[in-house]
């Protein structure tokens, strides 16, 4: 999902609220014929579709574009860069092994890691969510005002799936992104 406050631009910019699809339409061909994004990613972006998508580098440029910036990094005031590594961007393989992170997001809820290595995690606290003290997850990166993808869940020595056998996965901050992102040893 895009932040929040790149959201209330295309608002500001479009002068629509997206209280119906057709909202959606309008905005779709408002894009320039090369930055064109569909209806169905657009809604995605804005959090009104309830399937998540880590949008690619072009579509966020098309966001950027749309709201009058040469780019994303440009929009979102970074440098641009040969990898995602950001002021607000981390990829959990750069953690070292025993580094704890601290990751919170709306409504006040929170979680303690503590990196166990090659991208697994232990929950060290837990506060208001469905992650559990001693669960193991894995996490390929954080990223601030973007959803934290939780994949193989591994409770008691289980990992967590449905009534069909597939792995659960968890989205924390599915509609605002993670507010608050901390490493230290």
């Amino acid at each position: 999902m895009l932040p929040l406050s790149v959201i209330e631009q295309i608002k500001q910019k479009s002068g629509l609220d997206f209280a119906n699809a057709k909202d959606f339409e309008v905005l779709s061909e408002s894009f320039l014929v090369n930055d064109r994004l569909g209806v169905n990613t657009l809604k995605r972006l804005m959090g009104y579709a309830k399937t998540p998508i880590e949008p690619r580098k072009t579509t966020l440029d098309a966001i950027a574009h749309y709201l009058g910036q040469t780019s994303w990094e440009t929009l979102m005031g970074l440098q641009p860069s040969d990898s995602d590594w950001t002021e607000k961007a981390v990829s959990a393989d750069e953690i070292r092994e025993g580094s704890f992170v601290e990751v919170q997001w709306l409504p006040d809820r929170e979680i303690t890691l503590l990196c166990i290595g090659e991208n697994r995690f232990r929950v060290t606290e837990s506060r208001n969510g469905r992650l559990l003290v001693g669960d193991e997850v894995t996490i390929h990166h954080f990223r601030l005002d973007y959803p934290l993808e939780v994949v193989h869940i591994v409770r008691d020595g289980v990992v967590m799936c449905d009534d069909k056998g597939l792995e659960l996965n968890y989205i924390a901050g599915k509609k605002n992104g993670i507010t608050h992102l901390s490493i230290y040893d």
